[in-house]
């Protein structure tokens, strides 16, 4: 069997709670959905967090580049993250079952599960919500304590699933949980006061068990084991602190007898998402207009800029040619000689403060039916403001 394995698709997803990023996401799984068909792909396995919020029309928008698939052979497997709503998931389970009329080859897993696709077993546990640890929650106070006592009782759940599995068919661990030992880019370790957690020794080994499936972490990582244990990361940079990370998929060989083959995209090219870029400048203020000829991509990327001023550059002005030069940037800010002699100076045009302070609303409140009020009323402040200036 080949399985592609992939996690973290976080639907719903707005960068800097502001920018949507429905686009960029969906394109992602489209060409994940194209790499099953290129490189013969029995399962789809989505360890986890599909989605971060509840939203109908994204549930419906997977579901409709999800069908064709299955229509044509293709076995999905999607399990719960920590993001996902469980109400949710049942009704994406729902969406699916009508497109393909109750197709078996839809695995949307709410619970502990152990099942069979084509002689290969699934057992899989989705990220340990109180469904599953509830009786355990009341043996601990505090948050720490609480994680350590929910991270016992779920390496206890891991040991009965495993156990429950027939041994005499190969089998495939899944599970959305952070595994002791992992790295993230702050290369800090997660602990027990941030998240349940399973230890290394906790993690499953049998005779017949061939590969670990991994959720949670968003750089792809091979956990030390003897059984191969894989995070497969997400697929898109979600922030600024994944500015430096490589997206793609794993490919598992799960052969009848032994361990799995995993091939990554550094073994595989065509295994490597085409990720959005994100960039983290300092730049003089006189080589603002350079920025697109220096980022190409600027009209895709996000950026985060610090100016370097001069005495006599206005910062308000250089602000909204960022805006203009950069439309997806999150942030700006200013360094250099010009700083102290600047930062209490009046602009030479007023006017540019209401124009940045409209800029922004507008990203933030795009979809607020109160956005016209708050421009109208926006543009009377800026007005006084205005008249207070000139007045002085």
């Amino acid at each position: 069997m080949r399985i592609l394995h992939t996690s973290d698709w976080h639907l719903g997803h707005k960068v800097n709670r502001t920018y949507d990023y429905s686009n960029e996401l969906f394109t992602q799984i489209e060409r994940i959905c194209q790499l099953t068909e290129e490189h013969q792909v029995d399962v789809l396995l989505v360890a986890g967090d599909i989605f971060v919020r509840r939203a109908p029309e994204v549930t419906k928008h997977l579901a409709k580049i999800l069908s064709p698939y299955v229509q044509r052979g293709l076995h999905i497997i999607l399990l719960p993250g920590n993001h996902d709503d469980r109400e949710h998931f049942r009704m994406m389970n729902a969406l699916l079952s009508l497109e393909q009329g109750g197709s078996d080859r839809v695995h949307i897993v709410e619970t502990r599960e152990i099942f069979t696709i084509k002689d290969v077993q699934f057992a899989v546990i989705p990220y340990p919500n109180r469904d599953l640890l509830e009786p355990h929650r009341a043996d601990a106070t505090g948050k720490t304590e609480r994680n350590v006592v929910l991270s016992t009782a779920y390496a206890n759940l891991v040991r009965s699933v495993v156990d429950a599995l027939d041994p005499s068919l190969p089998a495939v661990f899944v599970a959305h949980v952070n595994v002791a030992g992992v790295t993230t880019p702050s290369e800090k370790e997660l602990s027990y006061d941030q998240d349940i957690r399973l230890g290394t020794a906790d993690l499953p080994l049998a005779s017949n068990l061939a590969y670990i499936a991994l959720g949670h972490i968003h750089q792809q990582q091979q956990i030390e084991h003897p059984i191969p244990c894989w995070y497969s990361g997400n697929i898109e940079r979600l922030d600024m602190g994944e500015r430096k990370d490589d997206k793609s998929v794993l490919l598992v060989d799960v052969p009848p007898e032994g361990v799995a083959t995993v091939t990554t995209w550094e073994q595989e090219a065509t295994l490597k998402l085409d990720a959005t870029p994100f960039h983290d400048i300092t730049i003089p203020a006189a080589e603002l207009e350079t920025l697109p000829s220096l980022y190409p991509d600027s009209d895709r990327a996000f950026f985060k800029i610090r100016l370097e001023l001069q005495p006599g550059d206005d910062p308000v002005f250089l602000q909204r040619r960022v805006r203009e030069s950069c439309p997806r940037c999150l942030d700006v800010t200013f360094s250099g000689q010009g700083l102290s002699r600047t930062a209490g100076n009046i602009p030479d045009r007023p006017e540019d403060f209401a124009t940045t302070v409209l800029e922004y609303l507008r990203q933030v409140y795009a979809d607020d039916p109160d956005l016209a009020e708050l421009e109208k009323r926006t543009n009377e402040l800026m007005r006084e403001v205005n008249d207070v200036i000139t007045a002085d």
